[in-house]
């Protein structure tokens, strides 16, 4: 029986960039075998991470999930193109001039660079090497975080090459985490093009990608003419933070879109806030239908009955309108699936909550100015990393203590440690304790 394989090119140079990377490319088991098939290709960013993890980040694992939905009959074969970043470059790379005309983060903005390599350089040299479908409709980009903002702009600006795109967590605004200052990094695009989009968020992920700017996009596109659940598929993923892990978890849902069947429904949750105030943040629901394919997404189009109108009435897109105190229950009717959710109005509720985080570090750990805890936190005295904050209220955070990327906490032996987590619900006091850090843990065992 064939199986798929890898290839690695370890040094794929650009002219365009004046830079080397690595690229990766996954093969279908038939491809061998079938010497007249052609594949459509996904195209992915942060190529590093599409099949293998290292220090700096785990494994979306594509490669398995391809494969298990292949041999399911889920979807049809495809060629995965995996693009790995240039570590120094990723941020400028990724970022095409910002809505200000200012670069981004002091690196000079090279997203347009980016562009013409991945048009010009990678898709005519695997075109060239492999048997590929080359037209849109059977072309795909798709990233996260940062790798999600270019996927989104590259496919705004290139229509007429990659039919599909998917981003995941996309990057559109960087906030400021001690004055609450948003800055978007991308234009918001406005004209209906001829694109099927998956766009994601975790609901967990603190300030890093915010659920309401990631909306806020999906609700652009839906005004521009993209219809929900057609051209447009929306997920605000439960429990989700921003990690490879949490990518891995849920890759199989745009591949399905992108490249297979979507299924049937089977089955809905319907999440969102207990409880809302007649002045304060503007909430939504989150109805999550999950279908028989293993696909899932949130249903923008949906139709709910609450017990009392009156006191609180739901969007179809699922923005609540408070209209008085009291309590009710809303219904969630989709295709084949209810279910239900209980909500109160209040006449007021905060904006934000206090949150105090404390963490004590190990002796030995190399100095720096800050952590990362979701949120970041200011060096108190030796050994010891915190604060008191104002965090948006709701706000979810899963995250591990780091000191920067490939600098996060493990176990006393060298073990990752499982995902911390917390919600800013309400005013509390959290306190941490790191055990070790990866990289001084490596050079310890390693020596």
């Amino acid at each position: 029986m064939n199986s798929s394989r890898l290839i690695a090119f370890e040094s794929f140079h650009s002219a365009i960039l004046n830079n080397n990377r690595e690229l990766f490319v996954y093969l279908p088991p038939s491809y061998d075998s079938d010497p007249d098939a052609r594949y459509p290709v996904l195209y992915m960013h942060d190529g590093q991470h599409v099949f293998h993890k290292d220090r700096k980040g785990e494994s979306w694992d594509v490669h398995l999930t391809v494969d298990r939905l292949v041999a399911e009959g889920r979807m049809r074969e495809i060629i995965v193109v995996a693009v790995a970043h240039v570590e120094d470059a990723r941020i400028a790379e990724y970022m095409h001039a910002s809505p200000d005309g200012r670069d981004v983060f002091g690196m000079t903005n090279q997203g347009e660079l980016y562009e013409l390599f991945l048009l010009r350089e990678v898709k005519p040299f695997i075109d060239r090497e492999y048997r590929t479908l080359p037209d849109k409709e059977h072309t795909a980009l798709m990233g996260s975080s940062a790798g999600g903002l270019v996927s989104y702009n590259i496919g705004f600006r290139h229509p007429d090459t990659f039919g599909m795109i998917g981003a995941l967590c996309p990057f559109f605004v960087s906030v400021d985490p001690a004055t609450m200052e948003e800055r978007w990094l991308s234009r918001v695009y406005t004209e209906k093009q001829d694109l099927k989009i998956w766009m994601d968020v975790g609901d967990s992920e603190g300030y890093t990608v915010m659920e309401k700017h990631v909306r806020h996009v999906a609700d652009t596109l839906i005004r521009a003419g993209f219809q929900p659940g057609v051209d447009l598929m929306f997920h605000v993923a439960i429990g989700s933070g921003h990690s490879q892990r949490d990518w891995a978890a849920r890759v199989h849902a745009p591949l399905l879109y992108f490249f297979g069947g979507i299924g049937k429904p089977v089955r809905a949750e319907l999440h969102g806030p207990a409880v809302i105030g007649l002045e304060g943040p503007r909430r939504a629901l989150n109805p999550v239908v999950h279908y028989d394919s293993g696909f899932m997404v949130t249903d923008l189009n949906a139709h709910y009955v609450a017990d009392d109108p009156g006191i609180v009435e739901a969007s179809a897109d699922g923005k609540l309108l408070p209209k008085r105190t009291g309590s009710t229950k809303i219904t969630y009717n989709g295709s084949a699936v209810t279910v239900c959710h209980e909500l109160a109005v209040v006449p007021h509720v905060p904006a934000t909550v206090p949150v105090e985080m404390y963490v004590k570090v190990p002796e030995g750990t190399p100095p720096a100015d800050k952590l990362y805890a979701g949120i970041e936190l200011p060096l108190l005295r030796e050994g010891w990393y915190g604060g008191t904050f104002e965090v948006p209220r709701d706000v979810s955070f899963v995250f591990r203590i780091s000191r920067g990327l490939g600098r996060h906490e493990v176990d006393a032996r060298g073990r990752e440690v499982p995902y911390r987590t917390f919600t800013a619900d309400g005013r509390q006091v959290l306190h941490y304790e790191v055990e070790d850090w990866i990289d001084t843990a490596s050079e310890r065992l390693s020596g």
